[in-house]
């Protein structure tokens, strides 16, 4: 069954056929039932390569993520290809391996628009975006860059999500903290070590220790650890930069016998669904991940079906999830 057929057993010509499917509001609702109680008739399915020549739109959105290892970009993905999908889009899912290489190498020919999870982003953003040709939307907070024009962005207040984890931890009694922050010079990573400093040096009372790790590679910051066992002076309290690495952080306490809360709190970042699962289950700053991939599509729709360029930055704010990794001897309700 072909458009022509459709078009010979509804008694319309091929183009209104074409409307009917592309440009609905173009024919008129009498004709349009017509056409469409023949298409469900006959099982027709619109060719994809014939309706992009006609209408000019692939109806298909890349969405770029630094990796599929970390469970965060899973949820973003779910989120955008929800709106998308009940849109009529189809989605794309590139990995870089914070290789942004791949961008050039993307045929722009054949999308619509581009998803971009930013959490790979350093400062150099804006030579990045240069290469992109169709409408985009970023997930990640880029309003610290100052740029002009102001992409848009949708990211969440993680600046004030670490300062909480902190400041919990410390109403909790800790004053010997361990930090496992991002090895990499990302905007995430900066914006979140730029927390810990700025939490610190409002308590003096206080020590901290930094290690590094890969966000999405549990083992290094299990072996990070290990460094802050041995180390003069053994923190109380760990909080990871997400959960991937307060995942390892758990296995590697459990692993030297560190007795998790009792002897260590641990808190991470993102409240994947696996956090809860973690033994002792991961107390963590949880943050709306999938509503960000839905958000992300929603804004690149809009500026697909209107025709213009928007300019904003939306921030969702985070919340303090407690669980078994800390003793929750504070009520969580003055943390807000």
């Amino acid at each position: 069954m072909n458009i022509r057929e459709i078009a010979r057993l509804a008694g319309v010509s091929v183009a209104t056929v074409s409307r009917s499917i592309n440009q609905p509001e173009k024919v008129s609702p009498e004709t349009r039932e017509r056409i469409m109680a023949v298409i469900q008739q006959t099982d027709y399915v619109p060719n994809p390569s014939a309706q992009s020549l006609s209408t000019g739109q692939t109806r298909t959105i890349a969405c770029i993520v630094p990796t599929l290892r970390n469970e965060f970009f899973n949820q973003l993905v779910e989120g955008s290809q929800k709106v998308l999908g009940n849109a009529g889009y189809k989605l794309l899912i590139y990995s870089t391996n914070n290789d942004h290489r791949c961008v050039d190498k993307l045929d722009q020919r054949g999308i619509d628009g581009i998803i971009i999870s930013g959490s790979d982003f350093t400062r150099d953003i804006k030579e990045y975006l240069l290469h992109l040709r169709v409408p985009y939307v970023i997930i990640e907070n880029v309003e610290q860059l100052r740029l002009k024009p102001q992409p848009v962005s949708v990211y969440i207040e993680d600046y004030d999500g670490v300062q909480m984890a902190l400041r919990y931890l410390y109403a909790e009694g800790n004053r010997s903290f361990g930090v496992v922050a991002g090895r990499d010079q990302t905007l995430i990573t900066e914006r979140r070590m730029q927390a810990v400093t700025d939490f610190f040096e409002q308590h003096r009372d206080c020590v901290c220790r930094v290690v590094r790790a890969d966000y999405a590679v549990p083992e290094q910051s299990s072996r990070a650890v290990l460094e802050f066992l041995n180390g003069r002076e053994r923190p109380t309290a760990i909080f990871a930069f997400n959960d991937m690495m307060a995942a390892g952080v758990l296995r590697s306490l459990l692993e030297q016998g560190v007795r998790v809360p009792e002897e260590m709190e641990v808190m991470g970042f993102d409240d994947i669904p696996l956090a809860s699962y973690f033994t002792p289950s991961l107390s963590t700053i949880s943050a709306p991940n999938r509503r960000l991939g839905e958000k992300a599509a929603e804004l690149l729709l809009r500026q697909l079906n209107e025709g213009v360029e928007l300019s904003t930055c939306i921030l969702y704010p985070v919340e303090l999830r407690l669980r078994e990794s800390t003793k929750n001897r504070v009520d969580s309700a003055d943390f807000v």
